[in-house]
């Protein structure tokens, strides 16, 4: 009879252990195409072809998936239609996950060397989730159009919250793992909206290089860029000829507007630029020259070949030369303009003419973020004191809401209407969440101006601030020490 019992319970034990690891087993689902596939709300998924661009370069990737998601275009009204979002999956079989938004679409340059294009998911191994804003790129709803307004009010960030959250909460049935979310720029304000509506999303948020404007036309910007700019980063002298070498090269291209207008008018637009009814080659000439400051002072700040440049002024170059810096303030060098034509021609015929495909980005301007007030008065003052007769076309009372003006149609823009509780929102979040948080900036980024207000550092909010570090900077920006900082804060979190 003892036997039997000991028979019995022996049994029950072997089929609890077999039980058990059927769960145990279960419970680690592999990301694969099946898998992905019966995620609620995914319409297609096909696996993109993995191309570094080294022979010797590796990658901790198995595979990469572009996933298409089925989402509503209000997710407060679900029977006004849906739409598809692409999202890119980096599957390693890692223990952890990083979600990054990028703000804008996901780029075909990068999609197949997968996170070996993050900052982040390329340096400590994760499985690497990239996701397409909705309304750009090609996740866009079908007939959506730049003269028409319907559609555009469903662009909104607590829409594009929930997308988020959406796919985070279907792909953590096959990524099982902890998550971390991070952007920068656009993609690090989306990243501060979505701990803000979503702080069970990820376990840490890692929001870089923010700006946020105070309403649709922040006043802050223009007198940064043209009096403070770079003094912390240079030396308050170095800084301020800096600015001027900035500036005098604005005032000869509106002295060489009638060489270069419709020169670069024919090429924006020939790169995927949409320009409203407003906005004659003129206005635009005079807007690209103003913003080029700010190309010039966001990335590689190149004072050294600009300098080259206006050196050679009266040489017969010129011309050729000032044309690329004005396009591209970003580049290593000037190349001679048959060479520059042929391999623009090249890139254009190779992507379809699309490179600048922001026009979404002007309407969440308008609605949410804000952008930086068109101020030509530096510029409008330097004219005068040249004495040369070149004047702007855009007059003082042009000024007022001209960043939309040139790029939004009237019947599109009378639609918009600035609201301010989702930075009220944020300046909330930012005193009080409970997610753990490292914010960074770059203190040398003419973005910096518009940060949010500065916020203490606490238990569960981290602030760190290159001060050299320029919009490009972020977390790969920073001294390995303070890299490390973070990564441990990360890793704590991640735990």
């Amino acid at each position: 009879m003892k036997r039997e019992k000991w028979a019995a319970s022996l049994l029950t034990v072997m089929f609890l252990i077999t039980s058990c690891a059927k769960i145990s087993g279960s419970s680690k689902v592999k990301c694969n195409m099946e898998t992905l596939k019966a995620l609620d709300g995914v319409k297609s998924v096909e696996e993109i072809e993995i191309k570094l661009p080294m022979e010797e370069a590796k990658t901790t990737d198995k595979n990469i998936y572009m996933v298409k998601f089925e989402q509503p275009l209000d997710w407060k009204d679900p029977s006004a239609g849906t739409f598809e979002q692409r999202v890119q999956v980096c599957y390693g079989e890692q223990a952890s996950n990083e979600f990054n938004i990028g703000g804008y679409m996901l780029s075909d340059e990068t999609l197949q060397i997968g996170s070996k294009a993050d900052a982040y998911a390329s340096k400590y191994p994760m499985n690497l989730v990239n996701v397409e804003y909705r309304f750009y790129g090609r996740s866009k709803p079908e007939g959506i159009s730049e003269t028409d307004p319907k559609y555009w009010n469903y662009l909104t960030s607590y829409n594009a919250a929930c997308d988020f959250h959406h796919i985070i909460t279907e792909l953590k049935k096959v990524l099982p793992g902890k998550w971390m979310m991070t952007g920068a720029s656009k993609g690090g304000v989306a990243t501060m909206i979505q701990s803000m509506y979503y702080p069970e999303d990820a376990a840490v948020f890692m929001p870089q290089i923010c700006p946020f404007a105070e309403g649709p036309q922040d006043d802050r910007f223009g007198k940064n860029i043209n009096e403070t700019i770079g003094d912390d980063k240079y030396g308050a002298e170095q800084a301020a000829e800096y600015r001027k070498l900035v500036l005098d090269y604005q005032v000869e291209l509106i002295k060489n507007r009638e060489a270069l207008q419709q020169k670069l008018y024919d090429f924006y637009v020939a790169h995927g630029a949409y320009y409203s009814s407003y906005a004659t080659p003129e206005i635009v000439y005079d807007v690209a020259v103003l913003d080029v400051a700010t190309g010039i002072w966001q990335y590689k700040q190149q004072f050294s070949l600009l300098q080259g440049i206006m050196d050679d002024k009266e040489e017969e170059d010129f011309l050729n030369s000032a044309f690329q810096f004005l396009v591209n303030p970003s580049t290593d060098g000037i190349r001679s303009e048959e060479e520059f034509e042929s391999r623009n021609k090249e890139k254009n015929e190779t992507s379809g003419g699309a490179d600048i495909e922001f026009f979404p980005y002007y309407i969440q301007c308008a609605n949410e973020l804000g952008y930086y007030k068109m101020d030509f008065s530096y510029l409008r003052k330097a004219l005068a004191e040249d004495g040369s007769g070149a004047q702007l076309v855009v007059t003082e009372d042009m000024e007022d809401m001209l960043f939309y003006k040139i790029h939004v149609e009237p019947a599109i823009l009378d639609t918009l209407k600035w609201d301010n509780s989702i930075r009220d929102g944020i300046l909330n979040w930012s005193m009080t969440t409970k997610a753990k948080v490292v914010m960074i900036y770059g203190g040398s980024d003419v973005w910096y101006a518009l940060r949010i207000p500065d916020v203490p550092d606490r238990e569960n909010f981290r602030t760190y601030v290159d001060e050299s570090g320029a919009h490009s900077s972020g977390f790969s920006g920073l001294p390995w020490n303070t890299q490390k900082e973070i990564k441990d804060f990360i890793d704590a979190a991640l735990a």
